[in-house]
């Protein structure tokens, strides 16, 4: 058990990617590497959603099991934080985003009584 990660993990054994660690280790020395990172999100998204293109097995169920649940403890650890991009644009005041979406279609629609 890597010290490193399990002290990330808030020191959580069950949270602890064993599967990953025994089969995958070039993958936990990405996620020591990434985390913390704008890296971190898209390297997580790619393992459980390849881009690839080419026809892939994919992981062992266990392994899999594993990267969702990185990826949600992550994704709690770091809410603001999607795909490196920074600032979620969708926790942003969805308030004023819908009225300046709605606006102008509903005066167009007053205005219009024809």
């Amino acid at each position: 058990m890597n010290k490193t990660l399990l002290k990330l993990l808030k020191g959580d054994e069950s949270k602890y990617p064993k599967f990953i660690e025994a089969n995958y280790p070039y993958i936990i020395e990405k996620l020591l590497e990434y985390w913390g990172t704008a890296q971190m999100p898209p390297y997580l998204e790619e393992l459980m959603i390849s881009k690839r293109g080419v026809n892939r097995q994919g992981f062992p169920a266990e392994v899999a099991a594993e990267l969702w649940a990185l990826n949600s403890f992550y994704e709690a650890l770091y809410p603001n934080t999607v795909k490196g991009l920074g600032t979620d644009v969708w926790l942003l005041d969805k308030d004023i985003a819908r009225k300046d979406w709605k606006e102008p279609f509903f005066h167009k629609a007053k205005d219009d009584k024809s």
